[in-house]
């Protein structure tokens, strides 16, 4: 059960990893819409630019088309951190009132039941969108936009798969903390921020459940 444990780990920090080097594309996020807020503001800059050998890589078309494109990266290196930290909203006022036990078997039935199967269909399709876009050259329907669209889409994949190793992950811990050794359930709970008992609320004692 320890080397599940450790295996659930290395996924996480895998996704980790990933949202971090993720998260260094909100600089040039930044950057790319203070640069066409400014330039649609100074209209002689904007002349310039029109005018210029620079048209060809910063138009205003593929300025905001890579805005689109950023934020789509951003959201899917990061999808998968967020599950794991608990960070997607939950509205469930049945599931709220339960004990952190019944919560793990909730996630571990919706896992196996509706998620996994679900990430299975969108790697597949992913994978298609991604090759249609490649063999038919797919690029932006403006003349000045962005080419090769195949390597944003290629991003859809990256996130699915990423959500798909922190489900494994999750997957895991839950068995752990189910069904694992007693000495090893708290430190599966302290993985499982979507399990936990919100700070403050009296913690139901599932003893009797398990025995």
């Amino acid at each position: 059960m320890r080397q599940l444990l450790v295996l659930s780990d290395m996924l996480s920090r895998l996704c980790a990893g990933v949202a971090r080097l993720g998260s260094w594309l909100i600089l040039p996020l930044i950057l790319v819409i203070v640069y066409d807020v400014v330039t649609r503001k100074i209209v002689f800059i904007q002349q310039w630019v029109m005018n210029s050998w620079l048209y060809d890589f910063i138009s205003p078309t593929k300025l905001q088309e890579l805005e689109w494109h950023l934020h789509a990266m951003i959201f899917l290196m990061a999808y998968a951190l967020a599950y794991l930290n608990s960070a997607h909203v939950r509205v469930d006022i049945w599931r709220e009132k339960q004990s952190e036990r019944k919560r793990g078997w909730v996630e571990l039935i919706c896992i196996l039941v509706f998620a996994l199967p679900f990430c299975g269909v969108l790697v597949y399709e992913s994978w298609q969108f991604v090759v249609n876009a490649y063999v038919q050259g797919e690029g932006s329907a403006a003349l000045t936009g962005i080419p090769h669209r195949w390597i944003i889409k290629s991003f859809l994949l990256l996130g699915v798969g990423l959500l798909l190793l922190a489900l494994l992950a999750t997957l895991l811990r839950l068995v752990i903390f189910l069904f694992g050794p007693r000495a090893l359930r708290p430190e599966a709970l302290a993985r499982l921020g979507m399990v936990q008992q919100p700070v403050g609320e009296a913690v139901r004692d599932d003893s009797a459940e398990v025995r």
